[in-house]
């Protein structure tokens, strides 16, 4: 797939998608180039670019995305120049750091407790923490990781309201989304992503994060923060 997109695009546009792990999610799609979603998974924000244009000596592309700005959160669709594509998704990616960024009523500030709880626990000292990830058996035990709280969390569908099964899913979406991200990440994106996943499922409840987080502290403490062997 990568052998369809230009490579000029393919140079300009993944090192930014690379840096931004922690905000976006890329999708396959076979009727675009680059489709980039914002990773809240609330949001319907998005960043596509469709195709390119070559007419005579210049080169444009057309791209689809919303929010337009961030006083204008509708979509919007315009022909840019490669140059022009990679300061637009910039501008793009600093209205939803913003948006996660800024205080407002409709957040939560028992999540935002709980997951700052969990930084703090699960806190990376590594030197090399902002631009390595882990190593590859730190990588293989997150995944095996991942895919038995997948299965734990299927298993507490049994009984819950339909407002907790909602949460449940959810929770199930952003393990395999973070599942997906685990080789392209810094440790401390990772361990961002896992903190506010964490701090969804004790917000569930205390059985739910017992299960998934407790019972295996110590093993997370000893692959993760002393080396994964």
């Amino acid at each position: 797939m990568k052998k369809k997109i230009p490579l000029t695009a393919l140079e300009t546009i993944q090192p930014i998608i690379d840096n931004n792990q922690d905000l976006i999610t890329q999708i396959s799609d076979d009727n675009s180039f680059f489709y980039l979603k914002d990773l809240d998974c609330k949001s319907d924000f998005f960043y596509i670019v469709v195709k390119q244009d070559i007419n005579k000596s210049d080169i444009h592309y057309l791209v689809n995305y919303k929010p337009m700005h961030k006083d204008n959160l509708a979509a919007h669709q315009v022909m840019l120049k490669i140059e022009d594509v990679a300061q637009s998704i910039a501008k793009w990616l600093d209205i939803i750091s913003t948006f996660n960024n800024i205080h407002t009523i409709y957040d939560d500030p028992i999540l935002k407790s709980y997951e700052e709880k969990f930084l703090q626990y699960v806190d990376i000292v590594d030197e090399d923490a902002n631009f390595a990830p882990f190593n590859l058996q730190q990588q293989i035990y997150l995944d095996e990781y991942l895919s038995t709280v997948d299965q734990k969390l299927e298993k507490f569908k049994l009984d819950r309201t339909e407002e907790e099964i909602i949460l449940l899913n959810e929770l199930q979406f952003e393990a395999k989304e973070i599942k997906k991200d685990i080789t392209k990440l810094t440790k401390k994106k990772l361990i961002k992503r896992l903190a506010r996943f964490w701090a969804k499922s004790q917000k569930i409840g205390l059985d739910v994060i017992k299960e998934i987080f407790v019972s295996v502290t110590a093993e997370l403490t000893k692959r993760l923060l002393i080396g994964g062997n």
